[in-house]
């Protein structure tokens, strides 16, 4: 464990033993890199074996160290989870088992892409216990998926959820990704519409993110190939506003749709600010006010010499959080408790402030106030970006 974290121990187990955490392991493994990518992935599979063991180390040592915390949601991501071969992922969550109190547990959740798995994989991890899963569908649309460079096709994509459905997933999630060059943008809805009618209770609608540097901004800037407008994009998450919970799936998140109870439980707790922690190379963790990245160099983090970024947070800014995390949620923020709370902090002047500034939001409907539970409208959730500014 790194030194740092090691010293603040006494600061962080009380944190981890108030509330049941949410576990999150990285998996950094691809088969291929898409064009947009630039979380930490790799395709050298040669470093799989040293980063699983020490996974399992790290999953060993955190559980000592926290006094074998509750865990309430598991999140296998990636990368590819789907690469780790059956005896892999028995292996993983055998040590979770072994290192945490997973009696609260109320959703294991795994990604995968739709190239790389088949029924048997499917039921060897229902089997562990793993009940949701999130497939990259990204788009049914065979050009785009190759320009992206996905390594599946749109009938490979639907495949994987039926195959997911008679594993005996009864919580599946596709990703539908928005702005993609040359994206017909009516073709989002269709979509959207077609992988609703597969019966998949989770929907996540993500916007085409090139703000790092990756093959397919380089397309971009050298004028080869050209991103949808503003206008564009605006009018298709508008349409699937409207149409999606037509279909069931009803709005809970700026980018995420679900049927009722299929709310994605462990992503949510990172909108309500509750407690995580992430292992493996560059994943995140929160306890308490404290919050750190794991090292994103992936060779040094499986050799145990990368470098943890920490930071401790000011009353100020873990205040700004809740705000800044809880407007992305449709239901909102209660802002009686957040005056409380900065009341108690000796900071009413900046949850002041802050209030002027979204119930001049509110004359254009931005901004919905209901006695004082307060969200983003409809074109709020567009703007979001850009509100949310006041926070930081």
């Amino acid at each position: 464990m790194n030194p740092e974290l090691q010293s603040r121990l006494p600061l962080l187990r009380p944190a981890a033993q108030s509330d049941p955490l949410g576990l999150y392991l990285h998996i950094p493994f691809c088969l291929d890199r898409c064009t947009y990518c630039s979380f930490t992935t790799t395709r050298d599979r040669s470093l799989q074996p040293d980063t699983l063991a020490r996974l399992i180390d790290d999953l060993a040592a955190w559980g000592a160290a926290l006094d074998r915390p509750a865990v309430d949601t598991l999140y296998l991501g990636g990368g590819t989870p789907s690469l780790l071969a059956p005896d892999e992922l028995a292996a993983l969550t055998a040590a979770v088992r072994a290192a945490f109190d997973m009696a609260p547990l109320v959703e294991a959740t795994l990604e995968a892409n739709p190239g790389t798995v088949d029924l048997a994989w499917l039921q060897d991890a229902r089997r562990l216990g793993w009940d949701r899963i999130s497939l990259g569908v990204q788009a049914l649309d065979d050009t785009l998926l190759s320009r992206l460079g996905r390594i599946h096709g749109a009938s490979q994509a639907l495949e994987s959820l039926d195959l997911a459905r008679r594993a005996g997933f009864q919580r599946r999630s596709a990703d539908l990704m928005v702005g993609i060059p040359g994206q017909s943008l009516s073709k989002v809805v269709e979509d959207a519409r077609t992988l609703a009618a597969t019966g998949l209770e989770h929907l996540s609608i993500y916007l085409l993110d090139l703000d790092k540097a990756c093959p397919l901004r380089g397309e971009i800037d050298a004028g080869r190939l050209t991103l949808p407008t503003e206008d564009e994009v605006a009018d298709v998450f508008e349409s699937l506003q409207v149409e999606l919970p037509r279909l069931g799936l009803e709005p809970y998140e700026i980018s995420n749709y679900a049927h009722s109870g299929a709310e994605s439980i462990h992503n949510t707790r990172y909108w309500e600010r509750r407690p995580y922690l992430g292992l493996g190379p560059g994943a995140a963790s929160q306890l308490g006010d404290f919050r750190w990245t794991e090292s994103g160099n992936i060779a040094l983090w499986a050799a145990g010499r990368g470098e943890v970024d920490l930071q401790e947070l000011n009353a100020a800014e873990a205040l700004a959080e809740i705000p800044l995390l809880g407007l992305r949620m449709h239901r909102g923020v209660d802002w009686a408790a957040l005056r409380d709370r900065a009341d108690t902090l000796d900071l009413r002047p900046t949850c002041d402030a802050w209030e002027r500034q979204l119930r001049a939001l509110a004359k254009n409907d931005l901004v919905l106030w209901e006695a004082d539970q307060v969200r983003l409208g409809s074109r709020g959730m567009l703007m979001s970006n850009s509100i949310l500014q006041i926070f930081i």
